[in-house]
């Protein structure tokens, strides 16, 4: 990608504070509709690829916060050029890589911890990650932990998954060493899961 479109979102705020331009996420479900009707005109948006809308958020975060092989970039722009590839293989591409990826994202967190959001500009990807995590460690850890435990599939079984996750992250949570600290609360909650 080019260097433009690396920045391009973190820096377009009022130069006082970049990192106050990461704009939020796109929506997930209205990207991937949007890219299957480009897919499949004549056909409505597989269920499959509805199931896993959460994957491909959890996928797109990675992805923009540079923790596969592709530097960092613009969350919009990696939503925009990631959906067409994902509502064919529903993922598959980037799952052999998603432990490694989430490994990446919980230790840079863990690196970055008391650096703010203004040394971090160049990186809206990770800026995003963070402030999703530190609104709701608990339950953010339990859904990216269960993003790449069940790769977005299993409906049937996901519920007994998640409050098994959840519980963990829940003891994590009031942990005396992990400290409350957001970070921690992933980190802890990774370990106990086995990832």
């Amino acid at each position: 990608m080019a260097a433009a479109s690396v920045v391009s979102g973190c820096l377009a705020s009022a130069p006082s504070n970049p990192a106050a331009g990461c704009a939020g996420l796109p929506d997930a479900a209205q990207t991937l509709a949007q890219a299957w009707q480009v897919y499949q005109p004549d056909q409505p948006l597989s269920p499959a690829v509805n199931a896993r809308k959460r994957l491909f958020a959890f996928q797109a975060l990675l992805l923009s916060a540079g923790m596969y092989t592709e530097p960092p970039s613009d969350p919009a722009a990696v939503y925009a050029q990631y959906a067409p590839q994902f509502v064919r293989d529903f993922g598959m591409s980037r799952n052999p890589a998603l432990d490694a990826a989430l490994n990446k994202l919980s230790s840079t967190l863990q690196q970055v911890r008391e650096r703010s959001d203004r040394d971090l500009s160049d990186n809206c990807g990770l800026i995003l990650a963070r402030r999703l995590l530190r609104e709701d460690p608990v339950n953010v850890s339990t859904d990216w932990i269960l993003q790449r435990v069940t790769w977005g599939l299993a409906a049937t079984f996901q519920t007994s998954i998640r409050q098994m996750v959840h519980e963990y992250a829940q003891t994590c949570s009031s942990e005396p060493d992990v400290d409350r600290a957001p970070e921690s609360v992933l980190a802890c909650t990774m370990r106990r899961v086995g990832l």
